[in-house]
């Protein structure tokens, strides 16, 4: 019996990994394969507002919350069938670990500001050289109405 195969997704709510959501979407779609949506964080209280005043459980219940409500708000595609998981710890990390035996994983370009790049360093880039599985790094354009990913963003959401 063969391992299903599945598309691993990050996401951190930046506008390039909106753009890499719709198209690991679209991919997934397209060959049948489950997508499986990452957002991981640090239980870090001065960068993130849903850690203040909360213990790691609770803070990762809301990190889920938040992150499986985007994904059905953006996800449109019915035939997708997504799984969303909020792993606490470094996200180049996280992803190259849920992305073993993907068929491919898929990143935006850039994160949410300088701050976390000076911290955390490029995650695109660590995803490129470590990962087992094919990696495609989507760009901020994606989401432009002519995208140079060579469709509109309305073919991808169908809206």
């Amino acid at each position: 019996m063969k391992t299903p195969r599945f598309v691993v997704v990050g996401v951190d709510g930046s506008s390039a990994s909106v753009g890499a959501l719709l198209w690991a979407a679209a991919a997934a779609a397209a060959s049948g394969a489950e997508l499986r949506v990452v957002s991981a964080w640090l239980h870090d209280p001065l960068l993130d507002d849903l850690s203040i005043g909360r213990n790691v459980d609770e803070a990762s219940a809301a990190h889920l919350a938040e992150l499986e409500a985007f994904v059905a708000e953006t996800v449109k595609d019915p035939a997708v069938t997504v799984r969303c998981s909020a792993p606490e710890g470094d996200a180049a990390s996280m992803l190259i670990d849920r992305a073993r035996n993907a068929a491919l994983l898929v990143v935006g370009s850039h994160g949410k500001g300088m701050v976390r790049q000076a911290l955390t360093g490029s995650v695109s880039t660590a995803c490129l050289r470590r990962a087992s599985c094919p990696v495609a790094v989507v760009p901020p354009r994606a989401l432009a109405p002519e995208s140079r990913l060579g469709r509109k963003i309305s073919e991808v959401t169908g809206s």
